[in-house]
């Protein structure tokens, strides 16, 4: 069971594709799986990278800026106003979530919000993680 109502996922789904700053966030979030996790990803298919990736944004969204997007819009202008360019502020915002929500305590934090509909690239998400979780899914939806 998740804490997310559909709702608030269903609407910071639809910002993240509708805001640019957002949707490059969750891109870099994705390549950094991609580099970190380039074992597992060789496995996964590229929609289930990308769902992982904007679920660690939507996590960050949820649990720091309690849903409100405007919070991550600002806290990268303040990285711009420190001297760093938009795009190093960018790859530095999305370095610190990637890093917090693939750690076992990320991983728990995301199960608790999404409940078992999470994408987990992480060899930190154990029994959850990757192609194996996502086709037992499937087998159980089968079995219904």
């Amino acid at each position: 069971m998740s804490r997310v109502q559909s709702a608030q996922r269903e609407r910071l789904h639809e910002a993240i594709h509708t805001h640019d700053f957002l949707h490059r966030v969750m891109r870099q979030i994705e390549h950094l799986h991609r580099v970190v996790f380039h074992e597992q990803c060789k496995k996964l298919d590229v929609q289930f990278i990308r769902d992982s990736a904007e679920e660690i944004l939507i996590a960050d969204l949820i649990s720091r800026h309690q849903g409100n997007i405007d919070g991550v819009y600002f806290y990268l202008r303040k990285l711009e106003d420190s001297g760093k360019s938009w795009a190093q502020a960018i790859a530095e915002y999305a370095a610190y979530v990637h890093n917090y929500y693939t750690t076992p305590l990320g991983v728990i934090m995301r199960r608790d919000l999404f409940g078992d509909d999470c994408h987990f690239v992480t060899p930190a998400a154990g029994k959850y993680a990757g192609a194996k979780a996502e086709k037992e899914k499937r087998m159980e939806v089968a079995a219904v």
